[in-house]
């Protein structure tokens, strides 16, 4: 999966938000777009950008309040805004057919934009989530959420700290994931780089209603995959298999050694089934 293959920059104003994305080429390729989860950013599918560049034109997303991307105004984290977002962004660089890729929030975030912009999609992978969310993996969230420090003394205590989370996770895919999602603080320690109030609106229950996605599936009438990790506590097999019953054209797969970041816990045998599919 190594590869020399560099990404370019680019921020794109989308509904008054700034929004950074990994343009990895190949122009002239099937163009992908890639989203995140909650606590993820565009670097997170890095192994993945590597290995389909050659062969697709790859784009990865900081959805608002990640990464490098700006964060919402008034704290503005709901599903029509990230769906606007999405939107705004396809118009900005010119995705008007393309496959579309997103896990946990992104996934979401993937299902209702399909349910408004169909016609757009040559391919959708949702992985490891559904319009249903397992409490048990809900709540594990939620509660890392909650407990996670806001800052530490330096960028190894991060690292420590997120090890006991992450039984599958490699540790140069860990600190990977880590470096982008961290920023040195005024007072010289380690902080979190994205918005905070993500954070306070899981502590506090604040955050925006979810919509019924269930309505969202049976509009999608292009190739579905659904990628379920085979250690996950997030995405339920009833959920998944009811999922691919209403959607028109959906499958499921499941990937070994692998919870719920499936494609950083497990790249190799994510990107096996990724392949799969799309080629």
């Amino acid at each position: 999966m190594a590869t020399s293959v560099q990404p370019k920059d680019k921020t794109v104003n989308v509904n008054g938000i700034n929004l950074h994305y990994l343009d990895w080429g190949t122009e002239g390729k099937p163009k992908v777009l890639l989203l995140h989860g909650l606590r993820g950013h565009s670097r997170s599918w890095d192994d993945v950008s590597a290995e389909f560049c050659q062969d697709y034109h790859v784009l990865a997303l900081d959805q608002r309040g990640r990464g490098d991307s700006d964060w919402a105004p008034g704290g503005d984290y709901s599903s029509e805004s990230f769906v606007a977002d999405l939107e705004g962004f396809c118009q900005s660089v010119g995705l008007d057919s393309f496959i579309l890729v997103g896990h946990s929030m992104g996934g979401r975030n993937s299902m209702a934009f399909a349910g408004r912009n169909a016609e757009k999609l040559q391919k959708l992978v949702i992985i490891d989530i559904g319009p249903d969310l397992d409490p048990k993996g809900s709540g594990r969230i939620t509660q890392e959420l909650k407990d996670v420090p806001e800052e530490f003394d330096s960028f190894d205590d991060v690292v420590a700290y997120q090890n006991k989370q992450n039984r599958f996770c490699s540790d140069p895919v860990l600190r990977r994931r880590l470096t982008y999602a961290t920023k040195e603080l005024p007072n010289g320690k380690v902080g979190w780089r994205y918005d905070l109030e993500i954070r306070e609106q899981r502590r506090n229950g604040t955050g925006s209603p979810q919509p019924n996605l269930w309505l969202d599936l049976p509009k999608i009438e292009c190739p579905v995959l659904i990628v379920r990790g085979s250690e996950t506590d997030t995405l339920g097999l009833e959920t998944a298999e009811k999922m691919v019953e209403t959607l028109p054209d959906g499958r499921l797969v499941h990937v070994d050694r692998a919870g719920h970041m499936v494609f950083e816990d497990n790249p190799e045998g994510f990107i096996e089934e990724l392949h799969s599919f799309l080629d």
